[in-house]
């Protein structure tokens, strides 16, 4: 268990543990004082309260009949309080998470997380056949130093959705099609954000406002790291 976060979270009171194992790899972004968050997975889902944040890596085959079961077992097993953690679920690696932290002179601070599989490429409008829906999975966790309200919440969701697509199409992700197109991400991505809910306060999270901006810029900035690493992956053992 490596309790040091690369490149730094200078959020106070938030830590960070990556565990590596040969199944069920996992990192945690832990608080010492309780997250607003909105999760778009069901493991602690929708808008609540958390002082965990956890993304695990899953087999690619991994099918369950009661996930959510399977979760709080495994949690359990862990020693990670269920009902205090917010999670996801990946066929990606997690060592090979990207991140990225924005900071501003009037004291807020943006991080961002992200893990990349693109075995299951989708583009959002496009029709998708029965038989890609499987995880491979682009999961983004959003920590944001500061107050958001509940719509500030939801357009955060927007902005990293918009920078995580920004950043495929920029690396050149595409679809491997005829005729080809961009991809927008796979088809079982999910997005978490976080806030301390101390500090500035915000009612907005588009691209035009200063929190948005700095969501975008971390989320871009940790897709690419994590894309850049799936590649490398990927290449070492074709």
């Amino acid at each position: 268990m490596n309790p040091s976060l690369p490149e730094g979270c200078s959020i106070p009171g938030v830590s960070f543990q990556l565990v590596e194992a040969a199944q069920n790899s996992y990192y945690q972004i832990t608080s010492e004082r309780c997250l607003r968050t909105l999760n778009s997975s069901m493991w602690g889902g929708g808008l609540s309260t958390h002082r965990i944040l956890m993304n695990r890596q899953v087999d690619k085959s991994y099918m369950c009949e009661d996930p959510l079961t399977e979760m709080h077992e495994f949690m359990k097993e862990k020693g990670i309080p269920a009902g205090h953690t917010a999670a996801m679920l990946t066929a990606a690696r997690v060592q090979d998470f990207g991140f990225s932290e924005h900071g501003s002179d009037f004291g807020l601070t943006v991080c961002a997380w992200a893990t990349v599989g693109l075995s299951n490429k989708a583009r959002a409008g496009r029709e998708l056949r029965q038989d890609q829906l499987y995880p491979g999975t682009i999961n983004i966790i959003v920590l944001v130093d500061g107050e958001l309200t509940d719509a500030a919440m939801v357009n955060a969701v927007i902005t990293a959705t918009e920078a995580k697509a920004a950043a495929l199409q920029d690396l050149g992700i595409t679809l491997g099609t005829v005729p080809d197109a961009s991809a927008t991400g796979t088809t079982t991505d999910a997005v978490l954000i976080a806030a301390t809910q101390r500090g500035p306060a915000f009612r907005y999270a588009g691209t035009s406002t200063e929190l948005g901006y700095r969501i975008g810029r971390t989320v871009y900035a940790s897709v690419v790291a994590s894309t850049k690493a799936y590649l490398r992956w990927q290449s070492r053992i074709r």
